[in-house]
């Protein structure tokens, strides 16, 4: 009996180790098969070139594999998933625009086994990225694929004309809104700021909201519209009313004569909230040059008083399809092809080769994308391989200053977008429609709101998640 009771205490203490162990870094990765005959597809909308050179070297790593690329756009990338899941023809890895779609039909594979088992996804990816894709908590149907901070773009030209000193590159949200006050002067032909791709509205609740994951200080349960919301929204409405923001139909911007020119690129704008690939296409490019402009990249700045607080993000999303015959190579594929290291180091070699199939010209002058993995060795070199602008290059600091990147809710939030489509801006507040609509009309006040959002955001997220567990099941 004593004997017995030995056994058992010993295997409860090795069960204890074991335990301990895996919660200290244990990984067990399922082996990958390198023997038999194996096709993958992979289906993407932008960077052909790119993406077939690196799925070259992937198939060259495992001879066993042959990849296809999948060429779509944007625009077909929904219909195109819709008719090849009526068909079963899914592609095994593919990327995708809109969440809520999949969430009511089985086009995902759960990658759970995948992700917590890869020591590399749980040690190098950026904190927010290794959880973006556990939509019910406990089971990963995702990942990021491609990172572009949604950067911030300040014109050296525009601030010394203004006599305005350049900020650093830890700057604030308060630092930024500081900044657009001094620019603006419309009498001279200046604005602060102009909104390209995204408004405070976008970024200022994520700046100014502890712990925010998502859009509107989403936290994983729920909406926080009381603390960045209502100073990004009163901010939003006040600089676009007192001129402070460019208006390109104000008396003052019509009489530069600048045609219907995009108000980002005309060198009369101090700070522009953008997207990383403008300076590549556009910041670089004689348009731009040619007027003194020099646009110096920034991070989306954290509030000052805000802890763990997020930067908005462009983060395209991929996902394996639940009907791949081979989930574990189609994940090391899509790792090769997007985050991981291997892959990275590779792509950083590419970078100055690839063209453009249709002219021939070089395809990256500035590099269209980021690691998203925090690697000192992938980052030194990427660093290295960034261009001098002449005017700046301070691309470590710029590295450095990436901090919980997350993108927008539509794309990892259950129900955010039927919840904005349909009650933030489809629904009726006092006679107007929109609540940023009526604010901004003086019928309501936004603090009146706070709780009444928050309550409909999670009411739509419940929605969508019960559609949810009624396709893929509830986790165990």
């Amino acid at each position: 009996m004593k004997k017995i009771l030995a056994l058992i205490l010993t295997l409860a203490m090795l069960i204890g180790v074991v335990s301990f162990a895996g919660a200290e870094g244990t990984y067990n990765m399922p082996e990958m098969n390198t023997t038999d005959p194996i096709t993958l597809t992979f289906m993407t909308w932008d960077d052909f070139e790119m993406t077939e050179a690196l799925a070259k070297k992937f198939m060259e790593k495992y001879p066993n594999i042959t990849v296809e690329v999948i060429r779509t756009t944007t625009a077909d990338v929904a219909g195109e998933l819709l008719n090849r899941a009526a068909t079963n023809d899914l592609p095994d890895v593919y990327f995708w625009l809109d969440l809520e779609p999949l969430m009511a039909s089985k086009y995902m594979y759960d990658i759970t086994e995948y992700i917590e088992n890869d020591e590399e996804a749980q040690t190098s990816l950026y904190d927010t990225l290794k959880r973006v894709g556990y939509l019910d908590g406990k089971r990963c149907y995702f990942m990021a694929g491609e990172f572009l901070p949604a950067t911030v773009y300040c014109d050296a030209n525009v601030f010394e004309k203004m006599n305005v000193e350049l900020p650093a590159q830890d700057w604030k949200w308060e630092d930024m809104l500081a900044l657009i006050d001094k620019l603006a002067d419309p009498s001279q032909g200046y604005w602060g700021h102009f909104g390209g791709m995204y408004s405070y509205v976008t970024q200022g609740p994520l700046s100014l909201t502890s712990n925010a994951i998502g859009e509107f200080g989403w936290d994983g349960e729920k909406y926080d519209f009381s603390s960045g919301w209502v100073d990004a929204v009163e901010t939003m409405i006040e600089n676009n009313r007192l001129g402070k923001d460019l208006n390109v139909t104000s008396d003052e911007y019509v009489a530069l004569n600048l045609g219907d020119e995009w108000g980002g690129q005309t060198g009369h704008v101090g700070i522009v909230t953008d997207a990383f690939w403008t300076l590549n296409n556009i910041y670089t490019k004689p348009i731009c040059l040619d007027r003194g402009t020099k646009m110096i990249p920034y991070n989306p700045p954290l509030g000052a008083d805000a802890e763990n607080a997020a930067q908005l993000a462009f983060l395209d999303m991929y996902s394996i399809s639940a009907t791949c015959e081979h989930p574990r190579e189609a994940y090391e594929l899509a790792k090769y092809l997007t985050w991981g290291k291997e892959g990275w180091l590779e792509r950083i070699k590419l970078f100055p080769e690839i063209t453009w199939e249709a002219t021939g010209e070089k395809a990256y002058d500035v590099p269209n994308c980021l690691p998203m993995v925090t690697d000192e060795e992938v980052v030194a070199k990427y660093v290295e391989l960034m261009p001098d602008l002449g005017y700046w290059n301070d691309w470590a600091a710029f590295m450095d200053g990436i901090q919980n990147p997350v993108t927008w809710g539509s794309r990892t939030i259950p129900g955010f977008a039927s919840f904005v489509n349909n009650y933030y801006h489809g629904s009726d507040y006092n006679g107007t429609v929109g609540i940023e609509a009526a604010i901004a009309a003086g019928t309501v006040d936004p603090y009146d709101y706070t709780d009444i959002l928050a309550e409909a955001g999670r009411k739509y997220y419940d929605e969508a998640m019960e559609v949810f567990y009624g396709v893929y099941g509830k986790p165990e």
